[in-house]
């Protein structure tokens, strides 16, 4: 009987033994996971920001360009509006003059119109050099 008290003892400590290593790796095991959570948690961190900085560029550039395009069709429109002015200047001109009654104020608001016109384009334009100029910044 005395062999297998000390067999007992013998399994026992191996028993100890192992719980005691089973216990180190869990410790370690949970070290390195917590490890790795701090790691993943710091990349979202960073992707999330780059992420947000892109959506927050394409956002602006993407107003810009509809802005930009925006005002490239307006002007176009005042344009056509200066076109049909000049047009009706001209009708008009003639008219008057095959009537013998050319009139300065009637040609000088036709003039008047093409004038204000002429600036809204000029100031549509600036803007979009402002645009390019940001772009190219």
């Amino acid at each position: 009987m005395a062999g297998f008290k000390e067999l007992g003892k013998k399994l026992d400590k191996l028993t100890e033994e192992i719980k005691t290593v089973a216990q180190d790796g869990i410790e370690r095991t949970t070290k390195e996971a917590k490890n790795w959570r701090k790691r993943l948690d710091g990349l979202g961190k960073v992707i999330r920001k780059t992420t947000q900085e892109g959506i927050e560029w394409f956002s602006k550039e993407t107003k810009e360009f509809s802005e930009t395009n925006k005002l490239r069709l307006q002007i176009r429109r005042v344009e056509k509006d200066i076109d049909d002015l000049f047009e009706q200047t001209g009708r008009k001109a003639y008219e008057l003059h095959l009537e013998k009654k050319i009139g300065n104020i009637q040609l000088k608001s036709l003039g008047a119109k093409i004038t204000r016109l002429k600036e809204e384009i000029e100031a549509k334009k600036k803007r979009i050099q402002s645009f390019k100029k940001k772009e190219a910044s």
